[in-house]
């Protein structure tokens, strides 16, 4: 999404609720918002549903975030209702961590983000495939580079599968 690319600078909310207690979290988030409309809160499910619903309502007309590391917040089968819920309140909504094709090609999320093509190649793997150790160490930068067209083509062709429902 070009609206989101010339955002000069943007951040997510920190995940430290654990830490500080969610109290302080809600404290940072407001100074925070004080400064900049440029943070993104992010939804995690020790802060139960009704929060989620709180933060759709209070961010209307913004962005944001939910986690999409497998088995940590929501399951497989519940982001579409997170999606919905967030659409309907006015909400775009943007998955961290998530590139689980079985999600993406039932649940037309506004953005994503993933390190996958990374992490794939750190651990001996291209497309699916394992990777002999001499190029994944030795010739790393060239999978590397392969890894990420790799991804940028599954960008591409998710972003032409749910352009008409995600944009506006």
């Amino acid at each position: 999404d070009l609206e989101y690319a010339k955002i000069a600078w943007i951040f997510f909310e920190m995940d430290i609720d654990n830490v500080v207690g969610y109290d302080d979290v809600l404290n940072m988030r407001r100074r925070i918002m004080a400064v900049t409309d440029k943070c993104i809160p992010v939804w995690h499910k020790n802060r139960r549903i009704d929060e989620f619903k709180r933060m759709c309502d209070q961010f209307a007309g913004k962005i944001i975030g939910v986690t999409g590391f497998r088995n940590e917040d929501i399951r497989d089968d519940q982001y579409l209702m997170f999606v919905k819920h967030a659409r309907k309140r006015g909400c775009k909504i943007h998955c961290l961590g998530m590139t689980r094709k079985n999600v993406l090609d039932k649940v037309p999320f506004d953005y994503t983000d993933s390190s996958t093509w990374v992490h794939n190649v750190l651990y001996g793997s291209l497309n699916g495939r394992k990777l002999a150790h001499s190029y994944s160490t030795v010739r790393r930068g060239e999978a590397l580079v392969q890894s990420y067209i790799i991804g940028m083509q599954m960008q591409d062709y998710y972003y032409k599968k749910w352009q008409s429902v995600c944009r506006d």
